[in-house]
């Protein structure tokens, strides 16, 4: 095993500065949003605080390749480990592709939470609103099983909803961003996310269809009109509409 340095309170300064550049050079190229707000997150985050330190990955947590989180307003945390995260496999390239990825990753939560937390609010509110039949099932399903700690009505499960979606768009924009700047090893990292029953996989998948402008309109200009279900059941058709092409 390859014994490497653990990351310092300084090098999550500097993976975090850097995240900036990178989001902004590649919004600025491919002219989409990945990070509207990025002006006022990096006079934010110039302020913020960085550290790093053991992150404790729960089982069975959805997106466990998070090494990293945000804390509002401006308070970035990344794993020590995050050098080492290719072991025992000792393949550098995806360590320092896996350490970019959750940089830019936190800032783009940073950048969300700059611009007010639209996309969190509005997806919470659709859900609330255009999906309660999904609530009310889950519900009873979650209650079958002796019930789930922190849920424990509509607005809470709504609300977690909300988050894991706003995570998979996040995951995705963090992925255009070091696709663009052609990193080693970004696929392995990708596919190690096709676990959860929600995977950010399903807006690459849609965006082969369909384009990556179009994903980015899904969290733009249709905020508040879209969420986890309407992904799975536009990818469900899409897949549908490919194996009926191959079966004619």
């Amino acid at each position: 095993m390859t014994l490497r340095r653990e990351l310092s309170d300084g090098d999550v300064r500097r993976i975090v500065q850097e995240s900036i550049k990178l989001i902004n050079r590649t919004q600025n190229e491919i002219r989409l949003p990945i990070s509207p707000n990025l002006v006022s997150t990096r006079h934010r985050l110039n302020k913020g605080e960085f550290k790093a330190k053991y992150i404790n990955k729960h089982k069975n947590r959805a997106y466990a390749m998070d090494f990293g989180n945000f804390q509002p307003p401006n308070i970035i945390h990344l794993d020590k480990r995050l050098p080492s995260c290719d072991q025992p496999m000792n393949l550098p390239d995806f360590a320092e592709t896996m350490t970019a990825y959750s940089g830019i990753h936190e800032v783009i939560h940073a950048d969300d939470h700059t611009g007010g937390d639209k996309l969190l609010l509005a997806t919470r509110k659709h859900i609330l609103e255009a999906h309660v039949d999904k609530l009310e099932k889950s519900m009873e399903i979650l209650m079958k099983d002796g019930g789930t700690c922190g849920i424990d009505c509509y607005d809470d499960l709504a609300s977690l909803w909300a988050v894991q979606y706003v995570d998979m768009v996040t995951h995705y924009r963090s992925y255009v961003v070091l696709r663009h700047m052609r990193y080693p090893k970004l696929d392995q990292i990708w596919s190690r996310l096709r676990n959860d029953y929600f995977p950010p996989n399903l807006l690459t998948n849609i965006e082969v269809t369909k384009g990556a402008e179009y994903v980015f309109s899904l969290f733009t200009e249709k905020l508040g009109e879209y969420c986890l279900i309407e992904a799975l059941d536009e990818y469900n058709r899409l897949k549908e509409k490919v194996t009926a092409s191959y079966m004619v």
